[in-house]
């Protein structure tokens, strides 16, 4: 596992909301990955938001928008389904847990073989 943390980020939100969302972004990032395959996890500035990457090796998968996966109850490979277990609920939760902090989500694959989940909140707090 990569990780890239950005030094002196700040962000104001709901904390307890955010913690369930990582929580949720790494357990998938996990399930779903190869064996032996790279896990990144990415924090940084954009501007006056906050950029937050989850990105995985997995089996193949359609390129372009994956914005599908946001669906509840979706599963992407229904033959995993026994060997992954879970309900296709969590990356919907994770997607109204931005949602509520006035952000945004979004998935894509750009190889076929990985898949990227980012996330882009705005700040929420105000300068003296």
């Amino acid at each position: 596992m990569d990780v890239e943390i950005e030094e002196d980020i700040f962000y104001f939100g709901d904390e307890m909301t955010i913690r369930q969302m990582i929580g949720i972004l790494m357990d998938n990032a996990v399930k779903y990955s190869i064996d032996e395959g790279r896990i990144r996890v990415l924090l940084k500035r954009k501007g006056k938001k906050v950029q937050l990457q989850f990105f995985n090796e997995t089996e193949a998968i359609p390129q372009g928008k994956q914005d599908v996966l946001f669906e509840r109850f979706y599963r992407l490979d229904t033959s995993r389904n026994s060997e992954t277990g879970g309900s296709g609920i969590g990356l919907s939760v994770a997607k109204a847990i931005v949602a509520s902090n006035k952000g945004k989500i979004s998935a894509y694959s750009t190889d076929g073989n990985s898949l990227t989940v980012e996330i882009v909140l705005q700040n929420n707090y105000n300068t003296f």
